[in-house]
């Protein structure tokens, strides 16, 4: 029974590579900022943003994981955790395969890094961790069922003092499901908050 399941899921994961990523600028390439530099933005392309804007680096505090540039959710000003949100197109009952890359910021402790990620105002899951000399860029994982126009968020949640965790590769790809996995999809669904450790940047 173990040995189907996780077959199943990793054939689910394995199509989910080569699926279409819905999300608009997962990996907030845009706009492009001058390497090596860092800017507070009000307005993000494809995100809805709160709090006191949206930090981006172009590889400064930290090498991306994807591209050349993240974000960091804990900007500047007298309240600076912030938040980005993105309104999804998706099929409703769909499955999907939500994705993201966090690390803590370098040097930071636990205490500023945190950051919550939701679905449709439910709270999936929050990450954390202690910053050393580079990124420690871990890959967390979800399976999520879509209702129609589904909302993704990001929040920070650590010590608000303009320095938090950072975030990249945002990916949300539709997930097909044969008929006879449909059998073990609560099985499926018990995996959430798969995690698994990425490139050291």
């Amino acid at each position: 029974m173990k040995k189907i399941l996780l077959a199943s899921f990793l054939c689910v994961f394995s199509w989910q590579a080569q699926a279409a990523n819905i999300v608009v600028n997962g990996s907030f390439e845009n706009p492009d900022i001058k390497p090596g530099t860092w800017t507070v933005l009000p307005s993000l392309a494809g995100w809805t943003t709160g709090g006191a804007g949206i930090e981006i680096r172009d590889n400064v505090a930290g090498k991306a994981y994807e591209g050349h540039q993240f974000a960091e959710l804990d900007s500047h000003g007298e309240n600076s955790n912030s938040s980005i949100s993105q309104t999804l197109s998706t099929a409703v009952g769909q499955m999907y395969a939500l994705s993201f890359a966090y690390s803590p910021r370098i040097w930071q402790l636990e205490s500023t890094n945190g950051i919550s990620v939701f679905w449709n105002g439910v709270l999936l899951d929050s990450v954390s961790g202690a910053g050393s000399k580079v990124h420690d860029w871990t890959i967390y994982s979800f399976m999520v069922e879509a209702i129609g126009n589904d909302v993704l968020k990001f929040a920070a949640i650590g010590k608000e003092d303009t320095l938090g965790g950072s975030l990249d590769a945002i990916k949300v790809k539709a997930v097909p499901i044969p008929a006879a996995a449909l059998l073990f999809a609560p099985a499926l669904l018990g995996f959430m908050g798969l995690r698994r450790k990425a490139i050291t940047a």
